[in-house]
């Protein structure tokens, strides 16, 4: 009834490694209506016996779908919260460097609560320009 072909290529060079992974599946769920007529000779109850499994069949597609919808769903929420932990670290840090710095500078350490600050300050932009990591299967180099 369903006709199913998977293909997967692998590929590697010096720095990445690279999978693809093809699936083709024959959303016929009943065999044509030849092949059903030969079988209806066979076995006068098949139709009935197909209808069922044709039903079951789609049952699952549904289940597969929503399961894999899903853990898609989970894992966009799992990085947005890691995203949102990380950024929250990284402020409580920035301001804690900065509030370092301005008790230095209270305490008459002006040199080194100035070069602290303005360290912190340089590390806080570095991460804010730095740049985003390419995706890891984008290109092959």
């Amino acid at each position: 009834m369903v006709q199913h072909k998977k293909q997967i290529k692998l590929a590697r060079s010096a720095h990445s490694h690279r999978a693809e992974q093809t699936e083709i599946f024959d959303d016929n769920l009943l065999p044509e209506a030849s092949e059903i007529q030969k079988l209806h000779t066979l076995d006068p109850e098949i139709l009935s016996w197909l209808k069922v499994r044709a039903e079951q069949e789609q049952e699952f597609r549904h289940q597969v779908y929503n399961r894999r919808s899903q853990f898609f769903e989970d894992d966009n929420k799992r990085s947005f919260l890691s995203s949102m932990y990380a950024l929250t670290i990284y402020l409580v840090l920035v301001s804690g460097c900065g509030f370092a710095s301005f008790i230095l500078v209270r305490e008459a350490h002006n040199t080194q609560g100035s070069i602290f600050g303005g360290a912190a300050v340089i590390l806080a932009l570095a991460v804010l320009v730095a740049r985003k990591p390419k995706k890891q299967f984008e290109k092959d180099q």
